[in-house]
């Protein structure tokens, strides 16, 4: 059997060994591409997966983007914000259809604080279609054409004896209402 140059416990081939030169379990775990010691059959050797070839490396795409590609992501995210326009709206256009059966039903559970008439989740996207990134506060805002303080003035200016307040969790927006 050919010497492998170490000595101590564990550094010599295991009996019976007869494949190309052994190396030892310890020294062989502080390298990077091999493989694990798998017998005294067993190959030892670089994970040639470890090294990609021209048959198997990654090919970089020709382009780095598109104008198919870009509009069509433009498109998404203006599809989008027409949405979430539309699903807002109904706090603009349609307040009392909107509201009125949700403070019929705070009636009947008898006028509790804080109580939430109506929620709209939206999630905004990470960049809108004019190029500014948003969070949930500020796209709500932007959706509305208004900030979120002025529609809760606009309600308020339409019913006597509550009170209007909003709160955000997450993604959704939650309008309250309690008794004066």
């Amino acid at each position: 059997m050919p010497s492998t140059g170490f000595t101590g416990p564990d550094m010599t081939p295991p009996a019976g060994y007869t494949g190309p030169t052994w190396i030892p379990p310890r020294i062989l775990a502080g390298l990077t591409g091999f493989t694990d010691v798998t017998g005294p059959t067993g190959v030892i050797g670089p994970d040639m997966s470890l090294f990609p070839s021209a048959a198997t490396g990654l090919v970089e795409p020709p382009h780095i983007a598109t104008l198919d590609e870009l509009m069509a992501s433009h498109g998404a995210v203006v599809t989008k914000e027409l949405a979430d326009k539309q699903t807002l709206s109904v706090l603009k256009t349609n307040l009392r259809e909107t509201l009125r059966p949700s403070l019929f039903q705070w009636a009947c559970v008898g006028f509790p604080e804080i109580y939430i008439v109506q929620t709209f989740t939206i999630v905004p996207p990470p960049i809108c279609s004019d190029g500014v990134a948003r969070d949930m506060f500020t796209y709500l805002g932007y959706c509305l054409e208004m900030g979120l303080g002025d529609l809760i003035s606009q309600i308020q200016s339409k019913v006597e004896g509550m009170q209007f307040s909003h709160s955000i969790l997450g993604n959704t927006l939650r309008l309250h209402v309690s008794k004066v």
